[in-house]
């Protein structure tokens, strides 16, 4: 039995509808709610997603990071400095951003420590992600080290940054994940996800097959 669905489209305004939704059905019965937002292809989502919130009671509401890339506090890189300049404003709501200015090591036992407490605050965890078409999610990369750690943030150097991400364990602490991919490179990870149990070391993304809920945003065609 599938835990997921997938809804086949290319309009990112219907990924954030639906989550705008998920978000707000929690809300409106008092819960709390922690939403996870994410860089890469699917930043316009979180934007959009943010537009249709804003005129809404967003005080139970905590915005985090799945990933970001290490760095000065807003260098152009930086994940949330893209979700800030496709317009990401949500000023009733609690964010809190990873890059604080501090060592990698240090930045990432805050983010660390951020996560318990606000996995701990919360009544419904919900995450937007993408995949890679390596199948990769959030910051873990196939083989890295952050697949197998058993923390919920973790840090480490790739070719192009250090990242520093939430692991597969904060992955599956969450209640309802909502992924926006696009691009027929990608469709062969939809399909692995539907078809085989593959490691998460050798596909990171298989770990959403462990959320209650996930939803895939896809123009995937078999």
């Amino acid at each position: 039995m599938k835990n997921f669905s997938i809804k086949t489209t290319n309009k990112m305004e219907d990924a954030a509808e639906f989550i705008t939704q998920a978000i707000l059905r929690q809300l409106n019965t008092g819960k709390k709610v922690l939403f996870f937002v994410t860089g890469g292809s699917s930043v316009a989502v979180g934007a959009e997603v943010a537009e249709f919130l804003k005129n809404h009671d967003l005080k139970n509401l905590t915005v985090m990071l799945t990933d970001e890339r290490y760095g000065p506090v807003g260098h152009p890189d930086s994940n949330w400095s893209q979700l800030l300049q496709k317009g990401f404003d949500l000023p009733q709501a609690k964010l809190v951003p990873v890059l604080t200015g501090d060592s990698s090591i240090i930045t990432t036992e805050k983010f660390n420590k951020n996560l318990e407490e606000e996995f701990k605050n919360a009544d419904y965890k919900i995450g937007l992600f993408g995949i890679g078409k390596d199948g990769h999610i959030a910051g873990n990369l196939p083989g890295s080290e952050s697949v197998i750690s058993k923390d919920l943030a973790f840090g480490y150097d790739t070719q192009a940054f250090y990242r520093i991400t939430i692991t597969p364990i904060a992955i599956e602490k969450l209640d309802e994940a909502v992924v926006w991919m696009q691009g027929s490179d990608k469709w062969p990870v939809i399909k692995d996800l539907e078809e085989k149990d593959l490691s998460i070391i050798e596909q990171p993304a298989q770990v959403l097959k462990k959320v209650p809920l996930l939803t895939i945003f896809s123009d995937y065609q078999k």
